[in-house]
């Protein structure tokens, strides 16, 4: 295998950063068509995006912790163990689907009261309970493409569906399909991705279960978990926070949160392509290879840490003209997106700390991360909040949360880096 360069390490993650991006984007599309329909239907729909992130942080678990598995395995040019850690996956992931689609459903009924939203949203988190288990086959495999270098192929995959989504909500919301329409065309996407993608991996996947394979997979999966529930609890209260401020509040909010979302997604696929790298470094089991790795992911993450926070403001004032064109709405907008631009850097140049504790699987230490940084930020959200500072105190804690997590990383990675 060639020795890693700035530009080899782009064209890993730059596919999987898109394809990342456009994941976001099939979620913000159906938003922005919904807000057509009025801000009531965007508060709804809004309220069920933080429930279905809330679902898919266990599969999101599995899919970085197969990723780990695999990307060593192919350092160590095991295709056996490649095939067998992500066959074992997709069996873990149906499983847990199974599972989180029946509480979810004997739940639901809270839901409205609890986030203070229109009933609808009952109605389309039902419907796209139906495709959540292709979701999670989707995840699982798309990222076991990616690690074994089809990334060019996912993001075209995913550029498609996006499109084809994108589509299909116009015509069901000028047909009067509305909320349930749009959530009907979610579904469908997922299920003809799911199709494709286990046809396509049949030759690269094993489905058997491998008791090594899963307990390997299990071990990551726990300490995964309790660091992605610390984040996914604290977005959870955060957006019962806002919720209750008001229903302008909340709609700006919603349309802030998705933005970030899209970043966070975005650099979260070049830690991917990262995390793969430093994967593949310590199945190679050299040293020089690990510091090429690093030596190439702090240049590129260099060019990322300027660029990313002026695209993010070029996407928010597009975003804001469509989805929160009245005037108040505006107001309130403009006045918090600066602590999300500001938040957008500090992300960005963390991520470099983030991949390489990805990739050297110190999930123990990510999980303890997110645990206090997370306590953190609820609590200063939930004080600011009520506050004069209002919205604006919410998303200040926001701030401080990315802060603390960016110094925790740094200071762990100084600590791995003398023990090595």
């Amino acid at each position: 295998m060639e020795q890693l360069t700035v530009k080899k390490q782009i064209k890993r993650s730059l596919p999987i950063a898109f394809e990342s991006l456009i994941n976001i984007l099939m979620t913000l599309v159906d938003t922005l068509v919904i807000a057509t329909l009025g801000v009531e239907a965007v508060g709804a729909i809004g309220a069920m995006g933080v429930i279905l992130n809330f679902m898919q942080m266990s599969i999101q678990t599995i899919h970085v912790s197969n990723n780990t598995l695999v990307s060593k395995a192919v350092g160590e040019e095991n295709k056996e163990k490649v095939s067998l850690a992500t066959g074992n996956a997709v069996i873990m992931a149906t499983l847990v689907s199974i599972i989180t689609i029946i509480l979810v459903y004997i739940i639901q009924p809270t839901f409205p009261a609890l986030f203070k939203v229109d009933k609808i949203c009952i109605t389309y988190l039902t419907i796209r309970l139906m495709g959540f288990i292709q979701s999670s086959i989707v995840t699982v495999l798309s990222g076991h493409q990616r690690t074994i270098g089809n990334q060019g192929n996912i993001l075209k995959l995913r550029i498609i569906a996006v499109i084809l989504n994108l589509l299909l909500d116009l015509f069901v919301v000028k047909k009067g399909y509305g909320v349930a329409g749009v959530a009907y065309v979610t579904i469908l996407i997922d299920t003809l991705l799911a199709v494709y993608l286990y046809l396509k991996s049949r030759e690269t996947v094993k489905y058997k279960l491998n008791k090594s394979c899963f307990m390997d997979l299990f071990y990551l999966f726990k300490w995964n978990f309790v660091e992605r529930i610390a984040s996914k609890i604290d977005n959870f209260v955060f957006n019962i926070i806002v919720s209750r401020m008001g229903e302008l509040e909340y709609a700006v909010h919603v349309i802030l949160q998705q933005i970030a979302n899209i970043y966070e997604a975005f650099i979260q696929g070049f830690g991917d392509g990262i995390t793969i790298s430093v994967g593949i470094a310590t199945g190679k089991k050299e040293k020089q290879e690990m510091e090429t790795v690093k030596i190439v992911a702090r240049k590129v993450i260099k060019y990322c840490k300027l660029s990313f926070p002026i695209l993010v403001l070029i996407i928010a004032i597009i975003v804001r003209r469509i989805a929160l064109p009245e005037l108040e709405l505006a107001k309130i907008y403009y006045k918090v997106l600066p602590l999300l631009l500001i938040g957008t850097y500090v992300t960005v140049s963390a991520t470099y700390y983030f991949s390489i504790l990805r990739g050297i699987r110190d999930f123990k230490f990510l999980a303890k991360r997110n645990i206090i940084s997370s306590i953190i930020k609820i609590a200063l959200a939930f004080i600011l909040g009520y506050t004069p500072l209002g919205i604006l105190g919410v998303w200040l804690a926001y701030l401080i949360y990315v802060i603390v997590q960016k110094y925790m990383s740094k200071q762990r990675y100084e600590e791995v880096e003398e023990i090595n």
